[in-house]
């Protein structure tokens, strides 16, 4: 009876050590598990993250996605408001006309996306890869874009007033007649950008540049450009250098 009640005691321990061991594993692993192991769920859609996967019209407010690949996904007109999309793949995924108002994309790639009429008010972008990106329509009010990769990036017409775009991107954006007052733009670049009829009116661009940009019938009242490169072209504030002159 004696050895009987030893070796319980015996197996109960290994099985509580084991316990403790696995727990111990996932807890410091946990910032590191596999994509699949992620999982959507709403009152009206529930599924596992996934190139082209095909969420449109869902109602996903307050999710949360992880280090996921959903390049190509689908979620146009989904309702998605104060998401957490987290270092994800969303490079050429449809989001026409989704609300992602309050969300955040950090560290996310959304090369390539389709956001147009997208509502992404107050919306979080830092580091965010939008390169290549069509916004146009969307509404931006509030939204941060600070580090953001804009380059080749489609933003006519943009209200990105107030906003944080410091050491931004912006080659060869397309922001014609963009809204871009009282933004803090610090260190952004604009190199080759079109900011034709753009709206820079006190915003302050310090040490950053518009070399090559197009900055014809731009409002420029109020532009702290100190230590900026202003070799732009079509405003009077732009300051040609010949690069061939030593």
């Amino acid at each position: 009876m004696k050895t009987m009640k030893t070796m319980l005691l015996l197996f109960v321990s290994v099985i509580a050590i084991t316990s403790v061991s696995t727990t111990n594993v996932f807890a410091q692993d946990f910032r590191n598990v596999p994509t699949h192991h992620s999982t959507i769920k709403s009152n009206s859609c529930f599924a596992v993250p996934t190139p082209k996967i095909n969420l449109s019209n869902c109602k996903m407010a307050h999710t949360e996605i992880h280090f996921a690949d959903m390049t190509g996904a689908n979620l146009s007109k989904t309702v998605a408001k104060n998401a957490l999309f987290y270092n994800v793949n969303l490079s050429g995924a449809n989001l026409q006309n989704a609300v992602l108002s309050g969300g955040s994309f950090a560290y996310s790639n959304l090369s390539g996306a389709d956001l147009r009429g997208a509502d992404l008010r107050y919306a979080d972008f830092y580091h965010t890869n939008l390169s290549g990106a069509d916004l146009s329509g969307a509404n931006t009010i509030g939204a941060r874009f600070p580090g953001v990769d804009f380059s080749n990036a489609r933003l006519v017409a943009l209200d990105l007033s107030h906003t944080n775009i410091i050491g931004a991107n912006l080659y060869n954006a397309d922001l014609q007649n963009v809204i871009l007052t009282n933004v803090d733009m610090r260190n952004a670049v604009f190199t080759s950008a079109n900011l034709g009829s753009a709206n820079l009116a006190n915003s302050d661009i310090t040490g950053g540049s518009f070399e090559d940009a197009d900055l014809t019938g731009t409002n420029v009242g109020g532009l702290d450009y100190s230590g900026a490169d202003m070799s732009c072209h079509g405003n009077p504030v732009c300051r040609i250098v010949d690069k061939d002159t030593t």
